[in-house]
């Protein structure tokens, strides 16, 4: 998916989960910044071992960094809202043709859908998924 529709798709998840909550959307932004982690793996692609959609792209990362942002903020709840973030990123482009790997390394088993990143179900998608977080947000 396009990071335009990750960014929006975890808006969404946020705007759902928080809507009880006026006060809990203040907790939005570490959703997105998370969902933007599993692709660090684009920025650092000339590191060994690191491949796009298999090193980031993962349970084991996404247990890894939640263990990480727990130590490093020292907040549980961080780390929950990072694990949402990061893990709205995996579904997203799980649905696309090209698939995540979720138990890479010690499987190559795959998840993929039908889907094109950046056609026009990606664009419908963002789209949709502003749309509902902002249904969220104000009703």
């Amino acid at each position: 998916m396009s990071k335009r529709t990750h960014l929006a798709f975890a808006l969404l998840l946020s705007a759902y989960l928080f809507r009880f909550s006026p006060q809990q959307l203040l907790f939005v932004p570490i959703v997105l910044i998370s969902a933007m982690l599993p692709d660090l793996d684009l920025a650092l692609r000339g590191f060994p071992l690191v491949e796009h959609r298999k090193t980031f792209h993962n349970i084991w990362f996404t247990a890894a960094a939640a263990y990480a942002i727990l130590h490093l903020t020292g907040s549980p709840l961080v780390a929950e809202l990072s694990s949402i973030g990061i893990i709205s990123h995996l579904l997203m482009d799980s649905s696309t043709k090209v698939g995540v790997m979720w138990f890479y390394p010690l499987s190559k088993w795959k998840l993929s859908g039908p889907l094109r990143t950046g056609g026009r179900a990606d664009t419908m998608i963002g789209i949709l998924s502003l749309v509902g977080a902002s249904y969220f947000i104000i009703f």
